[in-house]
């Protein structure tokens, strides 16, 4: 991050778009079934978390590999912008089912 024009904007375009990632993701794993099996928060399987992750992969492979061919980009405001905001979509994507496991957990453990 410190390589950027602005470090500082792009933090705050990467908060900000953590959110609808965020949303997207827990939209997405809404229907998402648990349950306990030997004392422990099991998820049915399914193919979403391994999409998830290679869609995060694939976008900071890309856009590291755009920065390390054009430097010039560290310094071009729109580049810039557009980092901030992939980068923290695709995080968001990671927190939404982080946060759905979680409550999950929490009624699960708790009902009992």
């Amino acid at each position: 991050m410190t390589k950027f024009a602005d470090p500082d904007m792009i933090l705050g375009f990467y908060i900000v778009s953590l959110l609808p990632g965020f949303l997207l993701s827990y939209l997405l794993y809404m229907n998402r079934k648990f349950y306990v099996e030997n004392g422990q928060l099991v998820q049915a399987g399914s193919k979403l978390p391994i999409m998830i992750m290679l869609s995060n992969f694939f976008v900071k492979y890309f856009l590291n590999v755009l920065t390390a061919m054009h430097p010039a980009l560290y310094n071009q405001m729109q580049f810039n912008i557009f980092y901030g905001i992939i980068s923290g979509f695709t995080v968001g994507l990671f927190f939404g089912g982080i946060y759905k496991t979680l409550t999950a957990q929490k009624q699960m453990f708790t009902t009992k």
